[in-house]
């Protein structure tokens, strides 16, 4: 039998074996490319959104910004259609992976920690189903 297709059952029995879905160390894994590859656009779009909010308010933000985010640029940043509502997608995922990663490493009590990453997807869906009814309504 060749090695790869060996790996192969073996990988296949493993997922098999576990009972309540996917091993603990595929979703932790899971979780930590969901924190990684939001982290950079989350960062860059929380800045943007949080200084034009400032640019909205007052002019400091436009001297913080050498002039790049004047009141008119400002204005535009949060009233613009897609962008607070990626930022909002990325934050509930960003958090979704956090709060997921975060349960996996500390809660031991195997049940608590499902029922906890059960309560993490529930809240998750509701705040993009929030977000999507203000955005689209």
């Amino acid at each position: 039998m060749k090695p790869r297709l060996r790996q192969k059952q073996i990988l296949t029995k493993c997922i098999l074996i576990e009972v309540n879905g996917l091993n603990p160390k595929v979703r932790a894994k899971a979780y930590l490319l969901l924190m990684e590859y939001t982290s950079i656009p989350l960062f860059v779009g929380l800045y943007l959104l949080f200084i034009s909010g400032y640019g909205l308010i007052t002019r400091k933000a436009a001297w913080i910004t050498l002039g790049l985010l004047t009141r008119h640029a400002s204005i535009l940043l949060h009233v613009l259609f897609p962008f607070p509502y990626i930022v909002g997608i990325l934050t509930a995922l960003h958090a979704f992976g956090g709060f997921g990663y975060l349960i996996l490493r500390k809660v031991r009590d195997r049940t608590l920690a499902l029922f906890l990453e059960s309560l993490n997807l529930i809240v998750a869906i509701i705040f993009l189903t929030q977000l999507t009814i203000l955005e689209f309504l």
